[in-house]
């Protein structure tokens, strides 16, 4: 298989295992399992996290590796170095988590967590092989765009597990979610143009100067939309501690929620605008599908608004949002640029 081949697959893989990640990400902060690994990368100290909470408490005869942890008093204790316990707890052995004070074992949280940094994991092997394969297509063909996109995907990439860290240690710091995204995005952008620049039998259209603005007009207002999304995601967390009673949500939100839910309707016209003023013209199939996963979406939208945000739609929402928001990044290189 040809090297431009083979860096267009792992292109396309790891978009979409972007949104694979993406939705994991989404199902944590659903269950409230963001604290469920309160240390990073190991979870309480073990490469594979305990599926029991008697794990973590201390026992007499036991031996402990070094960074392994207990929950002790409502604390987190860490093993100093490997050692074998005598009959009590010794402090001179332990010393306490010193990054927060989050110390409760739910085992469902715990393994959801776990799952969504093994998809991490999982996500970063097609992703540092696309950088290797692209730095041999710079050898032999001297594609330098290329090979700077892969390079700034494994950067993006690398931002999003630093920031995953910063954000245990913080115990889910303000605006995680927000930042978050904003790597995400980045990410799904990355990989569009890459994926755009090795398709060489993608076809090209050329349209009038409002065509082309009012497209990537639209991948702005969808790019803010998410944002705003996770603002309003941000408001849900705050409002579940104070509140279970998901009937009482919406009526409990700030205004970034009514100017999220409002935003919509603009996003609708535009986007319905210029599909039927270029559908004659432009058969872009990405445009189509762009519609209607926006349809789509405006409507888990409605059912999140007007039924109580059941949970399982929260997930949903997120990713038919960041779908359309690719599929329209997508049509927008079809539509502004030549083929590099």
């Amino acid at each position: 298989m040809q090297t431009r081949k083979i860096v267009l697959r792992l292109a396309q893989v790891s978009l979409v295992l972007t949104f694979v990640v993406i939705v994991a990400g989404s199902v944590v902060r659903m269950t409230g399992s963001g604290m469920g690994c309160p240390d990073w990368p190991k979870c309480f100290g073990y490469l594979v996290p305990p599926t029991d909470e008697e794990v973590l408490f201390f026992k007499s005869g036991h031996t402990y590796e070094e960074g392994q942890m207990i929950v002790r008093h409502d604390t987190l204790w860490v093993a100093n170095a490997s050692f074998t316990t005598s009959e009590n707890f010794q402090h001179v052995d332990w010393h306490k988590y010193p990054k927060h004070d989050y110390a409760i074992f739910n085992v469902l949280h715990t393994w959801v967590e776990y799952i969504n940094r093994l998809a991490t994991v999982v996500y970063g092997i097609p992703v540092f092989l696309l950088s290797l394969f692209s730095l041999l297509l710079l050898i032999r063909e001297k594609n330098w765009v290329v090979f700077l996109l892969a390079f700034l995907t494994d950067v993006m990439v690398g931002f999003e597990a630093w920031l995953g860290k910063l954000v245990v240690d913080g115990n889910l710091v303000e605006n995680s979610i927000t930042y978050h995204m904003v790597g995400s995005i980045a990410l799904v952008a990355l990989l569009s143009i890459l994926v755009f620049r090795l398709s060489k039998e993608e076809e090209v259209f050329h349209t009038k100067r409002i065509f082309r603005i009012s497209i990537w007009s639209l991948v702005v207002l969808l790019f803010v939309q998410i944002l705003l999304g996770t603002q309003v995601r941000e408001e849900v967390d705050v409002i579940a501690k104070a509140t279970q009673d998901r009937s009482t949500w919406i009526d409990l939100m700030p205004s970034v929620f009514y100017v999220h839910r409002s935003s919509s309707i603009l996003i609708l016209l535009l986007a319905g605008w210029i599909y039927f003023k270029l559908k004659d013209s432009i058969r872009v199939v990405q445009y189509n599908w762009a519609m209607l996963v926006l349809l789509l979406e405006l409507l888990v939208g409605i059912v999140l608004a007007y039924l109580e945000m059941p949970a399982p739609m929260q997930p949903l929402h997120l990713l038919l949002g960041v779908l359309c928001f690719a599929l329209v990044f997508y049509t927008a290189l079809r539509v502004q640029f030549n083929r590099g």
